[in-house]
């Protein structure tokens, strides 16, 4: 059966649209079975919902798709007028429709199925749309702060997509290098964000969001959703800013692909130029057991963890986020003789694997370590060479982290005024992310200082700024910390 309106000819078998001059118009499937439904129903009402119904019956999907596609529909005949729109309705198709039998023609009938094939995977792998406009304007204005990927919601049934909670929201990190003004949190301190915002990492909705920029200080915080079926994916998303929230939605038949395209949208959001190389870019969030495991760390079962992590690294000694995480279990457990041993495993893997942000990880641990063992001298090198590391690669936060470690040393040296300068430049790199609890922390440990070298007023003065910071981004667990210093 074929359709006529407007001089447009829609093909049902074929799922295609002929112009007056015979040319094919590239249509997708999706929206050319969308446009038979309204056809069919000229003058009436179609519901959303039995749009859904009709044409993703198979797919879990959300409105979007049937925005997207009369967006499409309405370019495609030049005239937004074809279709009514009926708000928290549906749709009517306006013009006049003459319904035919199509013509049998062998070549069309031949060709038909490879041309479908095509357009889907042409239109599936080249669709993408904006809904609004970027609230940051030209393209050169870098955004400062830090930028909070979160956790990607999967609304496909089954387990071959379990991996997509953190496994994706991985993937679009490790895209999204630091820049010299701003900072990409990494997965696991972003689960540690979603902790203290108490935003359940399965299900973050609006109401979580601005507890989740109080706590981070982010500038802009990514949320995706992931649906459709397999070879017909959509990954929506929002973008968050403080002031204003930017909405999309992009189509490919291909989760990697998805990722590409997320990932130069935020490259064009911040006003970066998006990064070619991948040599950086790892899987090791799709691991179903390491979701379990991070489960168990983020609830405090430590033991729980620490036996999905050691499963982990013994099936796969490569995976430098479990042996991570492991190590990091480890030294919550004190379980010391096991650290030392992981660590001696984990470094050599992540120097071969050349995987700068991992071996900034592990050197720190090792580092750590090293200062348990009153090895001063020892993690004072390691420390030092770490941190030009994590300079060049715009690893803000572990350069606080270390300087942390650079401060804890002169301390142990009896040097209160070296301390003092690098805990306010701990707090200078945690500013650049705009993290509050760094901030905090770092004017905790001035006052500590402070409190080692009698000088009460600029204790209070530094306990006093912390509180304030706490106070403002509704920070409990530090707003605790304070008192209990304060009491002591």
């Amino acid at each position: 059966m074929q359709y006529k309106t407007r001089q447009f000819t829609i093909n049902e078998q074929a799922l295609s649209v002929i112009s007056h001059d015979g040319k094919q118009c590239d249509i997708r499937p999706k929206t050319c079975q969308l446009l038979l439904v309204l056809l069919k129903n000229t003058g009436k009402l179609v519901t959303k919902k039995q749009l859904l119904a009709e044409v993703w019956n198979t797919s879990v999907v959300d409105e979007q798709v049937i925005f997207q596609s009369i967006k499409e529909i309405r370019a495609l005949f030049g005239d937004h007028a074809v279709i009514k729109t009926l708000p928290k309705q549906g749709y009517i198709w306006l013009p006049k429709v003459v319904k035919q039998t199509a013509p049998f023609d062998v070549t069309v009938f031949e060709r038909t199925p490879y041309l479908f094939l095509l357009l889907f995977i042409i239109s599936i792998v080249g669709g993408y749309f904006m809904l609004n406009e970027r609230w940051l304007g030209k393209k050169s204005d870098v955004l400062a702060g830090s930028i909070v990927v979160l956790p990607t919601m999967n609304l496909i049934e089954g387990h071959d997509h379990s991996w997509v909670r953190l496994g994706m929201m991985d993937q679009v990190i490790q895209r999204l290098p630091s820049h010299s003004e701003f900072g990409i949190l990494q997965t696991d301190y972003v689960l540690e964000v979603l902790d203290r915002a108490k935003a359940p990492i399965d299900n973050i909705d609006t109401q979580h969001i601005n507890t989740i920029f109080n706590v981070s200080g982010a500038e802009l915080l990514i949320s995706t959703r992931l649906s459709g079926s397999p070879h017909d994916y959509q990954l929506s998303y929002t973008f968050y800013h403080r002031n204003a929230q930017t909405q999309g939605v992009l189509f490919s038949s291909d989760t990697q692909v998805l990722v590409d395209k997320l990932v130069n949208e935020v490259h064009a959001v911040l006003g970066a130029t998006p990064q070619t190389s991948s040599n950086y870019y790892h899987r090791d969030f799709e691991s179903e057991m390491l979701g379990a495991a991070i489960d168990f760390r983020l609830n405090n079962n430590y033991r729980a963890a620490k036996g999905l992590l050691e499963t982990l690294v013994l099936e796969d000694n490569q995976n430098l986020t479990a042996q991570r995480l492991f190590i990091d279990t480890l030294f919550n457990l004190q379980d010391y003789e096991t650290l030392e041993k992981q660590l001696e495993e984990a470094l050599p893997i992540a120097k071969a694997q050349n995987d700068p942000l991992e071996l900034i990880r592990l050197t720190y641990f090792q580092a750590l370590r090293l200062l348990q063992l009153d090895q001063v001298e020892q993690a004072e090198l390691l420390v030092l060479e770490v941190f030009s590391l994590a300079k060049r690669h715009h690893d803000w936060l572990f350069m606080a982290y270390l300087t942390d470690l650079k401060a804890h040393i002169a301390i142990t040296r009896g040097h209160l005024n070296l301390a003092a300068a690098f805990y306010r430049e701990t707090m200078s790199y945690h500013r650049v992310l705009k993290c509050p609890v760094g901030e905090s922390s770092s004017w905790i440990n001035l006052g500590l200082v402070a409190k080692k070298q009698n000088d009460l007023h600029q204790q209070t003065l530094a306990f006093t700024q912390a509180k304030n910071i706490a106070k403002q981004r509704g920070l409990h667990n530090q707003l605790a910390w304070i008192e209990q210093l304060e009491n002591k």
